[in-house]
């Protein structure tokens, strides 16, 4: 991270599944998750100045391996808050949205619509401060495997370069830029194959509220601890 930029935050949305069988319900429709992503994303660009760049994971490769009832109540809400983005101002005017994953082919063609929809809207207009990359259909294994592929190519058709650099080879990344800090909601203390090049230096924090639980307060408390930690880049 460069003095000119601001910090680039991962989060992990875990435990909404578990979250409704703790409440007793039956036939959750994940409204209350996509509630949670709404406050802590308006949040962090109407409160957190520090902060130009956001990584949700909202569906993994292997979430699309899950049975069909699963798939079925996270495409329905990814659909959903596809939807929804630019009904929001906020988003609409200083956001610049992308959409990531290399499984995002095998999602409902529904989902695969919306997402070109909003990545199209989202380029047109004034150039935007911040970014926010929706990763759907993403794993970090193969998003590196991609891209050696991609930078394979690339070598093949430059000869006369002996090898290929980190900073030309993080080009070929669907997230190029470094991860600063990764939140995980959940309990769980694993990583799961998000942004595995990026997380290289990312400060690490793992809480054990389930998602729609997550609140601004909790989130702001570990913004408070990240500035406190001291960040050797390894040296």
């Amino acid at each position: 991270m460069t003095k000119s930029r601001g910090i680039h935050v991962g989060i992990i949305p875990d435990g909404s599944r578990r979250w409704a069988k703790r409440n007793g319900i039956k036939n959750y429709d994940g409204a209350q998750s996509g509630e949670a992503v709404d406050k802590i994303l308006t949040h962090i660009y109407t409160k957190c100045s520090n902060v130009d760049e956001v990584s949700i994971w909202a569906l993994s490769t292997e979430n699309v391996g899950r049975d069909a009832k699963s798939r079925k109540l996270v495409y329905n809400l990814i659909l959903s808050k596809l939807g929804d983005i630019f009904d929001n101002p906020l988003i609409v005017n200083t956001v610049k949205v992308n959409i990531v994953g290399s499984a995002l082919k095998d999602v409902p063609k529904s989902i695969r619509n919306a997402a070109e929809n909003v990545v199209k809207k989202s380029s047109s207009g004034k150039k935007k401060k911040k970014t926010l990359n929706i990763c759907i259909g993403y794993g970090g294994k193969q998003e590196i495997l991609d891209a050696v592929m991609a930078s394979s190519r690339w070598l093949r058709k430059n000869p006369a370069i002996a090898k290929i650099h980190e900073n030309v080879f993080e080009n070929f990344l669907t997230v190029p830029r470094p991860l600063d800090m990764v939140i995980r909601t959940g309990g769980e203390k694993r990583l799961s194959g998000f942004m595995l090049y990026q997380i290289e230096y990312a400060e690490l924090f793992f809480t054990d509220t389930l998602w729609p639980d997550f609140t601004v307060k909790e989130f702001d408390r570990i913004m408070e601890e990240f500035r406190k930690r001291e960040r050797r880049f390894g040296k």
